[in-house]
């Protein structure tokens, strides 16, 4: 190709198409082609590897690639990024920049920031000494006498599954203790935690060793050490219920949950289940299925939670422990139990007790084992994880059903 001088490539630049630009800016674009060309040039002479067909074509490329980027930024404002040409009022020479790095495919996890990472922190080392980070007392150590005599009679005390809860509203904290006073329970309603997100608990922490649901809320488990776990309870946000608040956490100690003179060990406890079970009843409830779910608003009131799901209504009573389903026509057809004592159960305990299952299923995280404990009834127990063959003495129950099939048959039906 034969060498163009300055005029001839003005002359093409005012001939291209679609091209409105200042003759200043032609006149610097055309500065840059001279000075790629004389760079150009001193590799040839040096290493003699350009011929002259090869820079022509190079020269042209340049020229076009940068008539039409030069009219494309010029329209928008946008800063250039080709080589040799700056922003000021003459080119400049490029920096050198580092080769991309191949990424493997892999979409690196946005950093935590130092807050979260701090509270997170906070949590794990008050936890392991039984604690939580708004209030000096611990679990298992010390007594809610104690507590009474410093901060002085709580706004109200409830009795939930087992525990007396005593709730200091500001203060934000809510003490859970057992018959003979010592604390078992501390839950933390700090503002701050509202800002931890799963994503970033379980990339601080890992997931969870135990994944529960009652009562609307979504509860992951931490066994942080051998005695002590953290809670940490998400609810749907009031503006988008696909999203999880982090509304408390707490700091539990399960074997202070355990009343010794009254429980049932393992096996008293499953047997008793099943029989239950053959009645069609469960753990902690006086009402059984097939009977009329006003019975039990009579006597127990409204519930804390209605939910619909395919067909079947739910009433939640959360300090019972108890959920109720029922179908269009108020008959109960399944009973949830999710009693403290079945906490302390696993699946190995459950197999040498009542023997393999009918039929089991994944769900949500969760294994179900049913039983047909009679021509009307199944007994479901549902197991916190998933059960792989190797961790049965790991795996817990969460909560058991006494489930009455043909109630739902006819509810479909009709």
């Amino acid at each position: 190709m034969p060498f163009k001088s300055d005029e001839q490539l003005m002359e093409e630049l005012g001939k291209m198409p679609d091209i409105a630009m200042p003759a200043e800016t032609k006149r610097n674009i055309l500065t840059t082609i001279r000075s790629k060309e004389a760079q150009n040039m001193q590799h040839s002479l040096k290493a003699r590897r350009f011929s002259h067909v090869g820079k022509g074509l190079a020269i042209c490329s340049i020229l076009v690639a940068t008539c039409w980027m030069g009219a494309t930024l010029i329209e928008t404002n946008q800063p250039t990024a080709l080589p040799g040409v700056s922003h000021g009022s003459s080119p400049a020479p490029s920096t050198p920049q580092p080769a991309p790095q191949p990424s493997n495919g892999v979409t690196p996890t946005a950093p935590m920031a130092p807050k979260e990472q701090a509270l997170l922190d906070s949590i794990r080392k008050q936890a392991e000494k039984g604690a939580v980070i708004n209030a000096p007392y611990t679990v298992e150590t010390t007594v809610f006498d104690d507590v009474e005599k410093a901060w002085g009679a709580p706004d109200r005390t409830d009795y939930v599954n087992g525990l007396s809860y005593a709730t200091y509203e500001k203060r934000g904290v809510v003490i859970g203790y057992n018959k003979g006073m010592q604390i078992a329970n501390i839950r933390s309603l700090d503002p701050k935690i509202q800002q931890l997100t799963l994503s970033e608990i379980e990339q601080k922490w890992g997931k969870p060793d135990r994944i529960g649901e009652f009562g609307g809320q979504k509860i992951y488990t931490y066994d942080v050490t051998d005695k002590y776990q953290v809670k940490f309870v998400f609810e749907p946000s009031a503006s988008d219920p696909n999203k999880l608040t982090l509304v408390r956490y707490s700091v539990y100690y399960p074997q202070g949950n355990r009343n010794l003179m009254a429980d049932m060990n393992t096996t008293e406890l499953l047997t008793t289940i099943r029989d239950l079970a053959k009645n069609g009843q469960t753990l902690g409830s006086e009402f059984r299925v097939e009977k009329d779910v006003d019975t039990v608003e009579k006597q127990w009131g409204k519930p804390d939670i209605v939910s619909y799901v395919n067909g079947i209504t739910y009433n939640t009573y959360r300090d019972r422990g108890l959920v109720f389903g029922f179908n269009k026509g108020m008959q109960i057809v399944d009973i949830r139990s999710y009693n403290y004592q079945l906490q302390y159960v696993s699946l190995a305990d459950v197999v040498k007790t009542l023997g393999k299952p009918q039929s089991t299923a994944n769900v949500g995280g969760q294994t179900i084992y049913t039983y047909k404990v009679n021509d009307k009834y199944e007994l479901k127990i549902v197991f916190s994880g998933i059960a792989d063959g190797s961790n049965d003495s790991k795996l817990f129950i969460d909560h058991v059903n006494v489930f009455y099939p043909r109630g739902t048959i006819n509810n479909m039906a009709g």
